[in-house]
């Protein structure tokens, strides 16, 4: 969170210093107003990114309406800079418990940027349900795919970058599978408990 008022505060300060600069020098200089005019509207785009971003890092939308508001806002971020099609189906309603919409949050938005980086895919769905006490997260893409033989090794977690996503799964007790093939694309799928262990055994006691 105070990552994205960083950024949102500081890189909103020099874009504001931007804009004076530039109505100085138009004041200076009326034959430059058509080239200012140009450069005026590239750092609205930028302002609007940086918006974006900002928000993307710690939503408020996460906060005040839950996980798949935030995660459609993630998607239509990333649908915008990147032209990847995003698919988002979810039967859930209602709310979960804080650190599991962080935790899925955060895997949905770096397998996002996954496949960005590494998928050449066109298309990705993301698929939330829940299921006997455990909430299941797929994201799965269009792409190249990886081999299986590397995939066996344990190549993706590396080339992938997807160790952070494990870390996050495992601190839960949760379960990572990734089904993928050579030009078949890569799908992610998740499993988390709803409940903590700590509050399944106090239910229990």
């Amino acid at each position: 969170k105070r990552i994205a008022h960083e950024v949102h505060d500081v890189a909103g300060h020099l874009l504001a210093s931007a804009h004076l600069s530039l109505a100085q020098m138009q004041k200076k200089a009326p034959q430059l107003r058509t080239g200012i005019a140009e450069v005026r509207r590239h750092l609205d785009r930028i302002e609007e990114q940086m918006r974006r971003l900002s928000h993307e890092l710690r939503p408020t939308v996460l906060d005040d309406l839950g996980l798949l508001p935030a995660i459609r806002f993630l998607s239509e971020g990333v649908s915008m800079r990147s032209g990847l099609q995003v698919r988002i189906e979810s039967p859930v309603v209602g709310r979960l418990r804080p650190p599991l919409e962080i935790a899925l949050y955060r895997i949905v938005q770096e397998a996002l940027t996954n496949v960005v980086k590494h998928a050449r895919a066109s298309q990705v769905h993301v698929g939330v349900e829940v299921h006997d006490g455990w909430i299941h997260c797929r994201v799965g893409d269009d792409g190249i795919g990886v081999d299986r033989s590397r995939a066996s090794a344990g190549a993706p977690a590396t080339g992938l970058g997807l160790i952070g996503i494990r870390d996050r799964v495992a601190s839960l007790g949760g379960t990572l599978k990734i089904e993928s093939g050579q030009d078949h694309g890569t799908e992610l799928c998740i499993a988390l408990p709803l409940e903590s262990a700590h509050e399944s055994s106090r239910r229990a006691g």
